[in-house]
């Protein structure tokens, strides 16, 4: 292996940008040759897609799928393999054929330690991915500190564990934010020139408790009228939510429905505040892109990126998990927060590039 390409298999769950940036930002950056697998044809929100061509989306049954994996893995023979998941179908036969074959392989997480309330299913949980995580050949490729807390908790050692910052291409954000006009004349053009502007990306679903943020922002409109909130995303929650904010005769309130990238570009530059208060969030990209942007962010304490992108009043704040009134509190200190550093500039693609170069060369030259 000394004197040739390392190959990596990369086993995507399904096509969206944030795999696309990391094929673009990272891993075309390396001299490894890699295979793509998608374990889904559908594609997360309503983005256009564009797959490598050394790729393959997996279609048909459960036995089809098995055969096909079992294909590439004997035809490409990989010396190493990302496995974006564990608890999936295609990602568990791929994690038994590592282990078969003794090919190192590395779990890639979003996810932060979460353990079952009932202790039957939180032993059960624990016995059954000790399995395919408790193993020589197995490493963890973590997103940030929560998530890597889950791996090691589950069995894969920490000085297997190396961190591969949950990014998103800042280069790709930027340069679509050139084509914009600035901050004054997009409040402007949305006649909210003089106020402050909250902002909300992502999913009307229950677990993103944008109930939560409406009553939190009818609080915040009693001590300072001037701001506005745009809620940009749509689902199963939508009509419920426009109902709740009518009955709650709560102006100021836009619903935007769904916008894709690059058109949400506008509304992250016209913002003052970006607010995640979600119940669950094993990660949440949309935070990411908002301090790219520059914003100061408010996020619960259930948000899986709050220990590595956020510090208390400096660029942003942590408030309690479905807590209206620190919700409220943490609004109100934000909207005149100047943010002191930028977390990003130490929580981004060059540093995966480079840690991501380490732990190959580490993993797959011994």
């Amino acid at each position: 292996m000394q004197n040739r390409k390392i190959k990596i298999i990369v086993l995507f769950v399904e096509p969206m940008l944030y795999g696309m940036d990391l094929i673009r930002e990272v891993y075309e950056k390396t001299p490894y040759e890699f295979q793509y697998i998608y374990c889904e044809e559908k594609v997360t929100g309503r983005d256009v897609i564009q797959l490598p061509v050394n790729a393959v989306l997996f279609k048909g049954n459960a036995y089809q799928r098995k055969r096909l994996l079992k294909k590439i893995f004997q035809d490409f023979q990989p010396d190493f393999a990302i496995i974006n998941g564990y608890v999936g179908y295609e990602q568990t036969i791929a994690i038994k054929y590592c282990q078969k074959w003794h090919i190192p392989y590395s779990i890639e997480t979003d996810t932060p330690l979460h353990i079952p309330e009932s202790k039957f299913k939180a032993i059960l949980k624990k016995v059954y991915l000790k399995k395919l995580l408790h193993h020589e050949c197995c490493y963890g490729f973590p997103g940030g500190t929560l998530q890597k807390e889950n791996l090691v908790y589950y069995g894969i050692p920490d000085n297997k564990c190396y961190i591969m910052p949950m990014s998103i291409s800042e280069k790709r954000l930027i340069e679509e934010c050139k084509k914009v006009e600035n901050q004054a004349e997009l409040k402007n053009e949305y006649n909210v020139s003089e106020k402050k502007v909250i902002l909300f990306v992502g999913r009307l679903e229950p677990e993103k408790n944008v109930s939560l943020l409406i009553h939190s922002f009818g609080e915040l409109k009693k001590l300072d009228n001037e701001v506005v909130l745009f809620i940009i995303g749509d689902g199963s929650e939508r009509k419920k939510l426009e109902q709740l904010a009518e009955e709650l005769k709560i102006e100021d309130i836009y619903f935007e429905g769904y916008i894709t990238f690059p058109k949400n570009v506008i509304y992250y530059k016209m913002a003052d505040i970006f607010v995640l208060p979600s119940e669950y969030e094993p990660w949440g990209l949309v935070v990411n892109e908002a301090i790219i942007m520059g914003l100061p962010v408010v996020v619960s304490s259930h948000v899986g990126c709050r220990e590595d992108l956020i510090q208390n009043g400096k660029n942003g704040y942590i408030f309690e998990n479905n807590d209206r009134e620190d919700l409220t509190r943490c609004l109100q200190q934000t909207l005149n927060l100047e943010i002191e550093f930028r977390m990003t500039d130490q929580w981004n693609y060059k540093q995966y590039l480079e840690g991501f170069k380490r732990a190959v060369e580490s993993i797959c030259r011994k």
